[in-house]
């Protein structure tokens, strides 16, 4: 039984935070919620319909094209007026479509119309939701603001992957996607009730950066370049695990047996349960270092995950506990790389730049999407395993640790 001083406890550690990145954390929870069963189970629903490997990464490839076009239009938006609201209600709304497309959607036709109104939606949204983060934190630490955040979505994938693997295994294969609809619903209501007082705090704090060490900065960051190749592999290694790895443990490895869906839904389910319960300790303690050391600690969890992965393979008994194992690390990797990586986009980018900057590292999201579910799905049509991708995505991660190691910033 929750004790009431437990009750006030956790009360008064909310009530700390300022209102509006209160309001913009149930936004990105609700959001979370939405796309947690759709991110995760779109995959294994299509798949049982009938569509093959190709054509579900297919459609996530051309949803990754719609969002890197719409990221563009979206950051030039955010650098030009500073306004959050009109986006994430535009992306509430594609949202909707996006849903609707695929709730009906029996063949391959509506199911590619229905990713690219996701891929649309996800492009407004993103760049829009960090872009407000910075200026509704004060004066809270931004890293810490965005571990508070990244826990709320943590929260929200984690609900809505239990909630949706529920209601697709036993009430209707595609309730996934009417959990989305509601959501969105709920961040328009919460949008349109506080756009005025939105409007004024943007204003506000656009006027003076918190930091004042990134006032004045004209220039990108000399080791952009890197941090962005960085994010953009592990946003790719991301992807990967979301989209391919079902697939890759549906049909099973070169020796691994193929592994049931319930099997599959508890391993995906406990790996987003440690994601859960460890965003918010680890994010605390990461922005305690080094900006770069997140994105440093992540590669070489992703590294070993996937090398983890590749094993498992070749192995058949011993394959679960290695698969996860090896989703462990990638709730580790994962905890410490999404604060970091906004918040070190963020400060890289000139002061002109931010939203772009912010649009640019929802790209890598993108692009991450447009580039692994892809080529992965080939592989997994013409081999029937996907033992060699993470081989790739392992050595990869190791590489851009060790160039990344020495770097300060």
């Amino acid at each position: 039984m929750i004790s009431p001083n437990s009750l006030q406890i956790s009360q008064n550690w909310w009530i700390k935070f300022p209102y509006h990145l209160r309001l913009i954390t149930k936004i990105r929870f609700y959001a979370s919620f939405g796309a947690g069963g759709v991110i995760y189970l779109t995959s294994l629903i299509f798949n049982n319909i009938g569509l093959s490997a190709t054509d579900i990464g297919l459609g996530f490839t051309i949803s990754a094209i719609i969002g890197t076009i719409t990221r563009i239009f979206t950051g030039n938006y955010l650098n030009k007026t500073g306004k959050i609201q009109f986006p994430i209600v535009t992306s509430s709304i594609l949202s909707i479509a996006a849903s609707l497309c695929l709730i009906f959607s029996r063949d391959t036709f509506l199911y590619i119309i229905g990713q690219s109104f996701v891929g649309a939606a996800a492009g407004i949204y993103w760049p829009a939701a960090e872009f407000g983060v910075p200026y509704f934190c004060h004066p809270i630490e931004t890293r810490k603001a965005y571990a508070l955040v990244r826990s709320s979505e943590a929260l929200g994938i984690f609900l809505g992957v239990l909630l949706g693997g529920f209601m697709t295994n036993f009430l209707y294969s595609k309730s996934i996607f009417i959990n989305d609809i509601f959501c969105m619903l709920v961040i328009t209501y919460y949008i349109s009730r506080n756009s005025s007082s939105i409007k004024r705090n943007l204003e506000n704090f656009q006027k003076k950066l918190v930091d004042p060490t990134n006032q004045g900065q004209l220039k990108w960051n000399k080791n952009s370049t890197i941090i962005i190749f960085s994010i953009l592999l592990i946003t790719t290694s991301l992807a990967l695990i979301q989209v391919t790895l079902p697939l890759d443990l549906v049909k099973g490895g070169v020796y691994r047996d193929a592994l049931s869906k319930e099997i599959i839904s508890f391993i995906i389910s406990i790996q987003l349960i440690l994601l859960l319960f460890l965003q918010w300790p680890v994010g605390s303690w990461i922005s305690k270092k080094g900006r770069l050391f997140g994105l440093k600690f992540s590669l070489i969890n992703f590294s070993f995950a996937s090398f983890l992965l590749f094993i498992s393979s070749y192995l058949n008994m011993p394959a679960f506990y290695l698969i996860s194992f090896s989703l462990i690390l990638v709730s580790l990797g994962t905890a410490s790389f999404l604060p970091t990586s906004t918040d070190v986009v963020f400060r890289i980018a000139p002061s002109n730049k931010k939203g772009f900057a912010l649009a640019l590292l929802s790209q890598c999201f993108a692009m991450g999407y447009f580039f692994g579910p892809f080529i992965s799905g080939r592989i997994l049509d013409l081999f029937g395993y996907a033992s060699i991708i993470w081989l790739s995505i392992s050595c990869c991660c190791f590489i851009v640790f060790a160039v990344l190691f020495k770097r300060l910033f």
